[in-house]
C-alpha cells in the first residue's frame, strides 16, 4: 500500500512539473495566434486585411501617385525588415465623382484605397480581367529585391476592375494589377479564392502591353 501510494505522489509531482515548465516555455515563446488556410483565402477580405492576417503586419509605401496612375508597395515587416507582398500599379478612373472625392484625397495621400472605402462605408466589388503568372525575368529583379531578395521565380499576378458601391450608386474607381510574393499567394491560390477564374487565364494585346508597361515601370524603382 506504501508503495502505490509512493508512486502515485511520484506522478503527480511530475505532473505538476511537466506543467509549469510548459507554462514557463509558453510564456518564453508566445505562439501567434493559428489562422486556418481558408480564412486567408476568402474572397471577403481586404488584401490588407489578408497581410496583415498571415504574417502580423501591414503597411503601405507608394512609390509615385499623380492624377492617373499610382504605384504602391503593401509590406509586412519581419526582423526588422519589410518584405513586399504585393507590388500594386493602380490606374484611376478618368472622372473622380464627387461622391468619392473626399475619399480619393485621401487615398492619395498614401491611404490604403480598400481600407478608405471601406471605413467610410462603401461595399467594394471586384470585376476580374485577367489571372495568370509572371516568367522570371532580369525586368523584375527590383521586385524580387522588394520581396525580400528571393530568387528569380514565377509571380502569381491579377488584373481587376475596382469597383464602389453606396446608396444605390455604383462606380468604377480604378482598374489595378498587382503582382504577389509566392509565399503570399499563388495562381492556385487565386483560383481557390476566385471560382471564375479559368475565364480569365488567357492574354490578350491589352493584357501583354500592360505586362509590358509594369517591366518598364519597375526597372526604375529605386527600393
Amino acid at each position: 500500500m506504501k508503495n502505490k501510494q509512493y508512486v502515485y505522489i511520484l506522478i503527480l509531482l511530475a505532473s505538476i512539473f511537466f506543467n509549469l515548465t510548459g507554462c514557463a516555455l509558453k510564456k518564453q515563446n508566445p505562439e501567434s495566434p493559428s489562422v486556418a488556410y481558408d480564412s486567408i483565402l476568402s474572397p471577403k477580405l481586404l488584401n490588407s486585411e489578408r497581410i496583415k492576417m498571415k504574417y502580423g503586419s501591414y503597411a503601405i509605401k507608394i512609390f509615385s501617385d499623380d492624377s492617373k496612375t499610382r504605384i504602391s508597395n503593401l509590406y509586412s515587416s519581419q526582423d526588422d525588415k519589410k518584405i513586399t507582398r504585393t507590388f500594386a500599379l493602380v490606374n484611376y478612373s478618368e472622372v473622380i465623382d464627387s461622391t468619392f472625392l473626399e475619399e480619393h484625397r485621401e487615398i492619395v495621400k498614401g491611404g490604403s484605397i480598400g481600407r478608405v472605402f471601406k471605413n467610410n462605408g462603401w461595399e467594394i466589388g471586384k470585376e476580374s480581367v485577367f489571372f495568370g503568372e509572371l516568367s522570371p525575368s532580369k525586368d523584375l529583379s527590383k521586385v524580387y529585391t522588394l520581396m525580400g531578395n528571393i530568387a528569380y521565380s514565377e509571380l502569381a499576378i491579377y488584373m481587376y476592375g475596382f469597383y464602389i458601391e453606396k446608396n444605390k450608386k455604383r462606380f468604377q474607381y480604378a482598374t489595378i494589377v498587382e503582382i504577389y510574393h509566392p509565399d503570399y499567394l499563388t495562381i492556385h491560390d487565386l483560383k481557390s479564392m476566385n471560382k471564375d477564374a479559368n475565364k480569365y487565364l488567357e492574354k490578350s494585346p491589352f493584357i501583354d502591353q500592360t505586362i509590358k508597361e509594369i517591366a518598364q515601370i519597375t526597372r526604375k524603382l529605386k527600393p
